[in-house]
């Protein structure tokens, strides 16, 4: 979770310049709660086909 922590940090920072405010934060961290998407499932691996 840390990396998202990060990834939405610097998010911030790009759109509102080097040091955006806590509460910029903060409002900024209850929308990516409120409206991320949920997680990708994993791909679920295959056999591989045989030649013929």
């Amino acid at each position: 979770m840390e990396s998202n922590d990060t990834d939405l940090d610097r998010l911030v920072r790009e759109e509102l310049g080097e040091e955006p405010s806590q509460e910029a934060k903060d409002y900024a961290r209850e929308l990516y709660e409120k409206y991320r998407l949920p997680a990708a499932p994993a791909p679920t691996p295959t056999a591989p086909e045989e030649d013929r």
